[in-house]
């Protein structure tokens, strides 16, 4: 374990504990030109600063994990007689870094309030910013100094465990997929102290792991015990199911539409749609705390455009909704097409068995990122939500259906993929033309801010819209199948 802690400080550097300590000092003294005038409640008022934590220690710490996430080589964990011994020890000795850290930082806050006067009460001037903090801290504690051993005692703690957290996640997801998960985790963590909506969801982050004051005066014990059951959990995984990785969806089966499906349904591609629907939802999620029922979330959620006018943030909201699937489906397509070959096509028999495996693993592909928007709508529609949220993902499926088919005739006569997008994107930039006929352009009619659903809401019927969507999406896919094929080997 002494070789694994050696390991551990060579890998985590000089350079990042100067930056560390440079930082930290940086912000301390930033604290003490316009902050507290006593020498107990400055140190305490530094290390509980939860814009420095937020954005520069934790940032650090997880900077620092990187450093040492990946295993040893087999022959280092042979010596240990199995994974779970090897990785309890790695673990363990991580804490010497943590200690490395916390040492750090409190030198340099203890070092930046040289020369202010001794004063350890809680009794600030009027007007001063920490009085609020001050308010909630000496409820549990008895004076500042007790308050920033504690506070520097559970950041400790909480690196340690934020160490043995990402080694876990990169042990069973990988490096590609651990730099998003632990990033993803971070933002949540960012957004914490400045949305109120992310601070009443029941999760815990890494802010409530390295900041105790976000624990205070009631939620110590959720935090506790959520820590408590994460490790309980890394180390029966790793006694148990050390070998195994994350799941990801495999397509099973045989022939042309199995073959595409499974160049489509990859963890990238379906991390992005992943991503893609959850940031839409939170996003509206967090914007959307006047509304009234469910009816309106999922009109909300689904407004996208109208027409007649143009406004750059709902026009791009609905680019992105609609264009992430469209190019990853750009990409297969122009990927399956120009490399086609003549075996191939001999194998699956002709040239229209080729455009109906592209064909169907489009749809499906769609499918699925409509039924991910269909389950997204569900957390905030209630019972009078639900048919106007059945309606809008239906609505959604066969815009981004025509849309496909669109550009994969485009494509098919030009050979240009872009040319394919760029039509796309005329297509929804019609949108801002004046007249009644501007609500019946087939491109973003998904949007619901185009369709008289609600009472306050204008547009064409939601009848008309549908027959609109639905006719032309079977028009171009009948002509595809029946003439696409020729194109495929042109």
């Amino acid at each position: 374990m002494i070789a694994l802690m050696k390991k551990n400080l060579r890998l985590w550097g000089y350079g990042k504990a100067a930056a560390l300590f440079i930082g930290c000092l940086l912000f301390s003294l930033g604290e003490r030109v316009n902050g507290v005038s006593c020498y107990q409640q400055h140190i305490l008022s530094a290390v509980s600063d939860h814009y420095y934590l937020t954005y520069f220690m934790l940032p650090m710490v997880l900077l620092s994990a990187f450093s040492f996430l990946d295993d040893d080589g087999e022959p280092v964990i042979l010596r240990f007689e199995s994974y779970h011994r090897y990785f309890l020890q790695k673990w363990f000795g991580t804490g010497l870094v943590a200690l490395s850290l916390t040492v750090l930082q409190t030198a340099a806050i203890l070092l930046s309030g040289i020369g202010l006067p001794s004063g350890n009460h809680w009794e600030l001037a009027a007007g001063t910013i920490e009085r609020e903090l001050f308010s909630v801290l000496q409820q549990s504690f008895n004076t500042p100094a007790q308050t920033f051993i504690a506070c520097t005692f559970y950041q400790l703690i909480g690196c340690w465990m934020i160490f043995g957290i990402c080694t876990w996640i990169n042990h069973f997801a990988g490096r590609r997929w651990s730099v998003g998960i632990i990033v993803a985790l971070y933002l949540m963590s960012a957004v914490w102290i400045k949305v109120s909506a992310v601070q009443s969801l029941p999760v815990t982050g890494f802010n409530h792991l390295l900041i105790l004051h976000h624990n205070l005066p009631h939620r110590l014990a959720v935090t506790g015990i959520t820590a408590a059951l994460i490790a309980a959990l890394m180390a029966l995984t790793v006694r148990f199911t050390w070998r195994r990785q994350l799941p990801h969806l495999q397509v099973r089966g045989r022939g042309i539409v199995a073959y595409y499906l499974r160049q489509l349904m990859t963890r990238r591609n379906l991390l992005i749609l992943f991503a893609v629907v959850t940031g839409m939802t939170l996003s509206k999620e967090l914007t959307g705390g006047f509304l009234q029922s469910g009816a309106e979330w999922a009109y909300t959620l689904f407004a996208g455009h109208g027409t007649g006018y143009f406004q750059v943030l709902p026009f791009l909201e609905l680019l992105i909704t609609t264009g992430a699937p469209l190019y990853l489906l750009a990409v297969f397509t122009e990927h399956s097409v120009s490399d086609q070959s003549i075996f191939l096509t001999v194998r699956t028999g002709s040239c229209k068995n080729v455009m109906r495996g592209i064909l169907s693993a489009g749809t499906v592909f769609l499918a699925l990122y409509a039924l991910l928007w269909l389950a997204a709508g569900f957390l905030g529609a209630g019972p009078s939500g639900y048919k106007m949220l059945l309606y809008a993902v239906l609505m959604k499926f066969l815009d981004m259906l025509l849309q496909f088919l669109v550009m994969l005739a485009v494509y098919l006569f030009t050979r240009q993929i872009t040319m394919g997008f760029l039509v796309l994107l005329a297509g929804n930039l019609l949108c801002m033309l004046q007249g009644a006929f501007a609500s019946y352009l087939p491109f973003g009619l998904s949007s619901l801010a185009r369709i008289s659903l609600l009472e306050s809401a204008g547009g064409i019927s939601a009848v008309t819209a549908l027959c609109i969507e639905g006719f032309l999406a079977a028009l171009f896919l009948i002509g595809m199948f029946a003439l696409g094929g020729k194109k495929v080997l042109n």
